[in-house]
């Protein structure tokens, strides 16, 4: 992690980043179901769901002190893509984001079935 990154109140997952838990992560399920999975993390993280685009696969949570966009992408009817961009509402991140992507992750990891780590670069 650089130290630019360590500091900006922002971070954002994609397919071939430079640190390996901020990769997309894939799913063997469907976009409803996901959003089902979504939908509870944001009950028991205490955040509130203000937008549900799904025409555009996006999710927009507002949790305490930040906000966060999910983009979720069906690629196959049993296959599904998870981006996750995190905002802080603070002038230094001090790592907060990343820390708090991967903790997105392993929640999805613990109620979704698990495909794999940038798989389509």
């Amino acid at each position: 992690m650089s130290i630019a990154s360590f500091f900006s109140p922002s971070a954002e997952t994609r397919e071939l980043h430079a640190i390996t838990e901020l990769r997309t992560r894939y799913y063997r399920n469907n976009f409803k179901e996901c959003l089902k999975v979504v939908q509870s993390l944001a009950e028991t993280k205490n955040m509130d769901v203000r937008d549900v685009n799904e025409h555009h696969g996006e999710i927009y949570l507002l949790g305490n002190g930040f906000d966060a966009i999910l983009t979720v992408t069906q690629l196959s009817p049993i296959e599904t893509g998870i981006d996750i961009k995190i905002n802080l509402f603070s002038f230094v991140g001090l790592g907060r984001p990343n820390k708090r992507i991967i903790e997105f992750y392993k929640y999805f990891d613990q109620f979704l079935k698990f495909k794999g780590i940038a798989l389509h670069p």
